[in-house]
C-alpha cells in the first residue's frame, strides 16, 4: 500500500529534520528508526498513524453507507477481476501495533530496494550511453564456418552459442569447473576448440583489434538493424530510470511529509 512509504529512511537527505527539538523535559527523539521503540514518540505516531489511514477509512464509510456493491470487470488482457468490498478495504488497514512494527522491519527493505533500483537503472543508461553501436564491442573470439556463426566469447569469458554451435557449451562447461574467468577463460575456450575442430574458424580478438558493435552486426548478423536495436534499448532504459526517480521522488516527499508532520506536533505541544 503506498501509505505505507510514508516512513523514515536513515540514508535520506531529510534526516535533517531529525535536529534536537527542545522540550521541558529535554530533547524529543530523533526521527530515526529507533523512534518507533520510543515511548516518547507513541503518541505523535500515533496521531500520523490515524491521518494516513483517514481518506482509507472514509471510502470505507461511503461504500457502506452508500451499499455499494463490488462489481465484476473484465480486465485489459481478458480476463475478470473483482473489485474490493468495504471489508476488504477495512482487512487491509493494520492496527497501529502492527503498522508500527511494519515501519521498523519491512519499510527500511523497501526504501533500499528502490535505491537498489534507482543506481542499477542509472547505471544500465550509462553503459548504453557509453557503449553506442560505433563503440568497440566486448567481443574476444568468434567461432564460425564459412560466412555462418555458431558462437563467441565476450571480454569476461560469457559464451553465446547458436543452434549449430550448441555442442560448443561443452568448454564453457569445462572452464566453469576449472574456475576460470576473463582473459583465461576465453583462452582457455577459444584454444580447445581451435584443437579439436579442424572445421571451426576460431577469430580472436583483443583491446586493440576487438570489431565495433556495428561491424560486427553487419558482419555476422546482416538482418539486425543494429541503429534500431540500440535506440529501442536506450529508450526502455531511460524510460525505466526515470521509473525509479519518480518512485524515489515520491518516497522522499512522503518522508518530508511524515517528519514535517511529527515536528508540527512536537511544536504545537511546546507552544501549549
Amino acid at each position: 500500500m503506498t501509505i505505507l512509504t510514508n516512513t523514515y529512511s536513515a540514508s535520506s537527505a531529510n534526516a535533517a529534520y531529525a535536529s534536537s527539538t527542545q522540550s521541558s523535559n529535554g530533547s524529543h527523539p530523533t526521527f530515526s528508526e529507533e523512534m518507533y521503540s520510543d515511548p516518547e514518540m507513541r503518541p505523535y505516531l500515533e496521531q500520523y498513524y490515524e491521518k494516513a489511514y483517514a481518506p482509507m477509512r472514509e471510502r470505507i464509510a461511503a461504500m457502506r453507507e452508500d451499499g455499494y456493491t463490488p462489481k465484476t470487470i473484465q480486465t485489459e488482457d481478458g480476463g475478470v477481476a473483482q473489485e474490493i468490498s468495504a471489508d476488504q478495504y477495512e482487512a487491509m488497514i493494520p492496527d497501529f501495533d502492527k503498522w508500527l512494527e511494519g515501519q521498523k522491519t519491512i519499510i527500511p527493505g523497501l526504501h533500499d530496494s528502490v535505491d537498489i533500483f534507482r543506481e542499477g537503472a542509472q547505471r544500465h543508461v550509462d553503459y548504453l550511453e557509453k557503449h553506442h553501436p560505433d563503440s568497440q564491442s566486448d567481443v574476444r573470439a568468434v567461432f564460425s564456418n564459412g560466412d555462418q556463426i555458431l558462437g563467441y566469447l565476450y571480454e569476461n569469458g560469457g559464451m553465446v552459442t547458436h543452434d549449430r554451435g550448441s555442442h560448443l557449451r561443452t568448454y564453457s562447461d569445462q572452464a566453469d569447473k576449472l574456475g576460470l574467468r576473463g582473459q583465461a577463460r576465453v583462452d582457455y575456450i577459444a584454444d580447445a576448440i581451435s584443437r579439436d575442430y579442424s572445421s571451426i574458424d576460431v577469430s580472436r580478438y583483443d583491446d586493440q583489434n576487438a570489431p565495433t558493435r556495428r561491424e560486427f552486426s553487419e558482419r555476422w548478423y546482416p538482418d539486425h538493424d543494429v541503429d534500431q536495436g540500440y535506440q529501442a534499448n536506450l529508450q526502455e532504459a531511460r524510460s525505466q530510470l526515470a521509473a525509479a526517480e519518480e518512485r524515489y521522488r515520491q518516497q522522499q516527499s512522503n518522508i518530508t511529509e511524515m517528519h514535517g508532520y511529527l515536528l508540527g506536533l512536537m511544536e504545537k505541544e511546546q507552544q501549549a
